[in-house]
């Protein structure tokens, strides 16, 4: 080997180690620049205290049912307070949409405007809906597929366009009430298949669309999914949803199952397999099941929450069915807790200096409801200035729909701060927000935790009720 002189061989060996080192920085850091093996962190802890309120929370509650559109029967718009809303305890409506004028021919334009109206309604006033159109409340519609599908492309801007208020889109437009009963040449299998796919590639790739019973469900995912499979974006079990519109009629809630056993046991067993990963809500269409052999226990106040949870009901109308049997059971304001999720901070810890030019912290939360949320929404740390007010946000790598109903989650945050934060003391805050830029600004659409003392209802942020310093 040829000798080299001692200071040129320094120097190579001082920059091979700055390359295995700024090898080994990449390889332990994530592309947003966060440590995915943080080291243990010490701090101040800050314990928090749950809530019984009941409080409002997007996407999740009882909702009432309401018609968006037209009247039945008629071409007038149907009379609807959607200003009053939230006042009356609501963020999420059942928006029924009249097509039932147009089953011969495609929508008029003046309709489809008063439709935009409003959606843009339910927007300002800061309401979301489980929407779906329909052809005939009662009957039989006679609309034929290729009028069906026109529809849907004439739909399709504006589907897209609200998006961001729509839970969920309902299959609809097949049978009374879109609940998909008969329809002709709509019955079988391959045409409620194309329906399925001419609305999915209607609606942005966020967004789901449910179906009224398991056998519906059977033509898309009959072998149910996986939690992997549920989070696939190929996947088509991924877009699709539950509704059960006749919740506690009898033992089959009206078909959503099977009529009788075995199949009506396979059926529940299939459902509850995946609902945690499903957009699910719906309505009772009766009070309890009828006499008789009582196999799922629910006629009792328990059967029913029970029912509830393992189904991971995130809605349901309280507006229509015996609501008033919850009240007299003292379990209603239990189901208004717990519809959906309810995200109840426990712990976070805060080091006293976010020193190395990174913020470094955790929390942990636990779920007290009986789902997740169904749709995506980034986690974000605010920071805000003690004097001048001004808030620099921090993103946070998880997933809020894997923060499943009873589990609990430590997240633990290791990111660099801000760019052009300046020095001084910060508090900590939580927010949420709905990823829609169209109203993501907007705190009604931000999540709420259930504690107390930690909700800013004019910014959308919960408390930490920490501090760090930036030096």
């Amino acid at each position: 080997m040829r000798n080299v002189p001692k200071p040129l061989y320094s120097r190579i060996l001082s920059g091979l180690l700055l390359s295995l080192l700024a090898a080994c920085g990449t390889q332990n850091s994530n592309p947003d620049g966060s440590n995915p093996n943080p080291s243990p962190l010490s701090g101040k802890t800050v314990t928090y205290s749950p809530s019984d309120e009941v409080f409002l929370n997007p996407e999740r509650g009882f909702r009432p049912g309401v018609q968006l559109g037209y009247s039945q029967g008629s071409t007038s718009l149907a009379g609807v307070n959607l200003p009053g809303m939230r006042g009356r305890g609501y963020t999420l409506i059942q928006a029924y949409i009249s097509l039932e004028p147009f089953q011969n021919g495609p929508i008029s334009d003046t309709y489809l405007n008063q439709l935009r109206g409003r959606l843009q309604g339910m927007r300002d006033a800061g309401i979301k809906g489980s929407v779906r159109f329909w052809y005939t409340w009662g009957g039989t519609p006679r609309s034929s597929k290729a009028t069906i599908l026109g529809h849907i492309r004439q739909l399709t801007p504006l589907l897209r366009d609200y998006a961001d208020v729509m839970v969920a889109l309902q299959a609809g437009f097949l049978g009374s009430w879109g609940e998909w009963g008969d329809h002709g040449e709509m019955n079988s299998a391959e045409n409620k298949r194309e329906l399925v796919s001419a609305l999915l590639a209607a609606l942005p790739p966020d967004r789901r669309v449910q179906l009224r019973t398991v056998e519906h469900l059977r033509l898309f995912v009959p072998g149910g999914m996986s939690e992997a499979q549920a989070f696939e974006a190929g996947f088509i079990g991924s877009r699709l949803g539950h509704h059960n519109d006749c919740f506690m009629v009898n033992q089959s809630d009206a078909g959503t199952y099977a009529w009788s056993d075995p199949q009506r046991t396979t059926d529940r067993n299939y459902l509850s397999s995946m609902s945690k990963f499903m957009p699910i809500g719906g309505e009772m269409c009766g009070d309890v099941p009828e006499a008789g052999t009582d196999p799922y226990n629910r006629r009792t106040p328990q059967g029913q929450l029970d029912e509830l949870a393992r189904f991971n009901w995130s809605w349901i109308s309280n507006d229509f069915g015996n609501i008033d049997r919850w009240r007299q059971w003292g379990i209603y304001d239990t189901i208004a807790r717990k519809l959906g999720y309810r995200f109840a901070l426990v712990q976070s810890v805060v080091p006293e200096v976010a020193s190395g030019g990174r913020l470094r912290l955790s929390f942990t939360v636990r779920n007290d409801g009986w789902a997740a949320p169904f749709n995506p929404r980034p986690v974000r740390v605010v920071l805000r200035n003690t004097q001048s007010r001004q808030v620099y946000s921090v993103n946070v790598n998880t997933d809020p729909r894997r923060w499943f109903a009873g589990s609990t989650q430590t997240i633990q945050v290791d990111q660099p701060l801000p760019a052009g934060i300046v020095p001084g003391s910060y508090e900590v805050l939580l927010h949420l927000p709905d990823p829609y830029q169209s109203i993501a600004a907007r705190p009604e659409y931000a999540i709420r935790l259930a504690n107390p003392d930690v909700w800013e209802a004019a910014t959308g942020y919960n408390k930490l009720n920490q501090t760090v310093r930036v030096p």
